[in-house]
């Protein structure tokens, strides 16, 4: 599941994730309010960015584990401040990665996390 605001960043990374044998991208929202109609799909990896227009990503967190046991949560974010990246992992996030690393390390990244 990828979970991201802004389109065209959204709509590319579920290209390059596509394009992984192993990957699959089964549901793509561009809010928490969509994010939350999809929970019902079977999930091992979302893609959740933080700012979201109506709310922090971090709010779909316990909502996602509820709902699929064993997830793992990739946090995409364009701010990294210190402490930030703590903080985000201690609301659950299994990595945090920044909106501008390269296609190839986002996509290595959910699937290390695929493969748990």
């Amino acid at each position: 599941m990828i979970v991201e605001d802004h389109i065209a960043f959204r709509q590319t990374l579920a290209f390059l994730l596509r394009r992984e044998p192993a990957l699959e991208v089964v549901a793509q929202a561009g809010s928490l309010a969509q994010a939350r109609e999809m929970l019902d799909r079977r999930l091992d990896v979302a893609v959740v960015d933080l700012g979201l227009p109506d709310g922090d990503g971090r709010e779909l967190f316990g909502q996602l584990r509820r709902t699929n046991p064993g997830i793992s949560v990739v946090v995409l974010t364009a701010t990294i401040e210190a402490g930030h990246h703590d903080e985000v992992m201690k609301a659950g996030a299994d990595a945090v990665l920044h909106k501008v690393a390269s296609p190839p390390t986002i996509v290595e990244e959910v699937r290390r996390l695929a493969g748990r």
